[in-house]
């Protein structure tokens, strides 16, 4: 567990892209092409990236989480053998997709499949356009517009601010989370409207602010759920399974060890909350998973490659029960 120095060469034969950028996209080592309007709302100005020459350089240990990522595609895509199955959860605007795509392309292309559930309905629309830009074809793939959960009842889940990837499905329905929307739609000075538009419309009419400090606002909406059942249904082996659900895996991953144990080779999760990375970590070990990656949430560290700093939790887990 955690052996980075394992991994310094891990993207040893990987040349990193470099060439021309078109106007308001943002590129990676890969020469994946991301549209700078999904990265907007943290600082990105679309008029101000692409329109000329970039040379990228490979990731570092001080890229933090992204370094971590790209490793993980990058493994997953040097063991997988005839075809290539990679499932995204809370796949925002599909990065992790097609980064996985692209270091399939990189290292050992095969045929490949990629699953990406998303509720939020811009997200996933981005999702599909991110695939486009990047030559691949979304109607190829398996995109899922549904929350991820522990069962298959409809969820609140908040609608809005696409591209923050700070939505949940695990907040909003909790016991207290539903009691307070009762309560507000009970205080509504047009009730009968209010009970039309959550009836007719699967709307609640409230809008949170998603994190504080950042003006992420989004509207607390019914939408249908998936679980992981559902959406490992149809395969006998995945590849890769990356998880990015905002403490909602606390959830969505207890349920379903034994389906995991059997169909998946590699999971990632970026973890939320220390108490949340800790129950699933002892879950994978307990049910015999190699532990590869252990960081917790919102911490610093110091490694044989340098030191690197988490905001999600960082927790990869490899199946030895498959090969």
């Amino acid at each position: 567990m955690n052996d980075l120095a394992r991994y310094a060469d891990v993207f040893a034969g990987i040349t990193p892209w470099s060439g021309h950028v078109p106007p308001g996209y943002l590129v990676d080592f890969l020469g994946t092409l991301t549209d700078a309007r999904f990265r907007s709302m943290f600082g990105v100005e679309p008029a101000n990236v692409g329109g000329g020459h970039v040379q990228t350089r490979l990731p570092t240990i001080a890229d933090g989480e992204g370094w971590f990522e790209y490793v993980n595609a990058i493994e997953a895509a040097r063991a997988a053998r005839d075809r290539y199955v990679m499932i995204t959860l809370g796949a925002c605007y599909g990065s992790q997709a097609v980064n996985s795509w692209q270091a399939l392309q990189r290292v050992n292309p095969l045929p490949a499949k990629l699953v990406a559930v998303e509720p939020e309905p811009d997200n996933f629309d981005w999702t599909a356009r991110h695939m486009r830009d990047n030559g691949i074809d979304p109607d190829r793939q398996w995109l899922i517009q549904a929350a991820i959960s522990d069962r298959n009842e409809p969820v609140f889940f908040p609608v809005g601010s696409p591209g923050s990837g700070a939505q949940n499905c695990y907040a909003t329905n909790e016991m207290a989370a539903r009691a307070s929307y009762a309560d507000q739609i009970g205080a509504s000075r047009n009730l009968p409207q209010a009970l039309r538009n959550l009836l007719l419309h699967n709307t609640t009419g409230i809008v949170k602010e998603l994190v504080p400090g950042h003006d992420f606002r989004a509207e607390i909406r019914l939408v249908s759920a998936v679980t992981l059942r559902d959406v490992l249904g149809p395969f006998d082996a995945v590849d890769y399974l990356e998880s990015d659900i905002q403490q909602s895996e606390i959830l969505v991953f207890p349920p379903f060890m034994d389906l995991l144990r059997r169909k998946v080779r590699r999971v990632h999760i970026g973890t939320h909350g220390k108490d949340v990375h800790q129950a699933l970590h002892r879950l994978f070990a307990r049910d015999d998973w190699n532990i590869i990656f252990n960081y917790e949430p919102n911490s610093e560290f110091t490694s044989a490659l340098g030191s690197f700093s988490t905001n999600d939790g960082i927790l990869t887990v490899v199946n030895p029960a498959m090969r």
